[in-house]
């Protein structure tokens, strides 16, 4: 499996990861919550094969985001590994945990700052 990295409004961006933003599936697995992306938003990919997408996530302004592996935190792991390591030093990243999520942020250096009922906000400086 590869990363693939690409920015927020870059054309190619979006032949990717339509067919994701556009499953209610998906949606339904991301708490009916709506991806976003911006001309801040840094993209990755994790890619298997040729084009075989399996899963992504954003960085913007300080937060990862927009992330979605199908649930696989092996997948996921990559993603935010590959993510945090385009980040500058001494830069406070968050990011919004469900509780199937929290072990694994947990095991990347990531402390919770705020609890909600389903979610955290967890942060880590880089």
């Amino acid at each position: 499996m590869r990363i693939e990295k690409i920015y927020g409004y870059q054309q190619d961006l979006y032949p990717w990861i339509g067919p994701f933003v556009m499953n209610p599936d998906v949606l339904r697995i991301n708490g009916g919550y709506p991806f976003k992306n911006s001309e801040d938003h840094v993209w990755y990919l994790a890619v298997e094969g040729k084009n075989m997408v399996k899963g992504f996530i954003a960085y913007a302004n300080g937060a990862l985001c927009n992330d979605f592996a199908w649930q696989d935190n092996e997948i996921l792991e990559q993603l935010i590994v590959a993510a945090l390591r385009d980040v500058p030093a001494r830069t406070e990243v968050t990011f919004i945990a469900d509780r199937n999520d929290r072990p694994l942020l947990e095991k990347l250096g990531f402390m919770i700052t705020h609890e909600r009922k389903n979610y955290f906000k967890m942060s880590r400086r880089i």
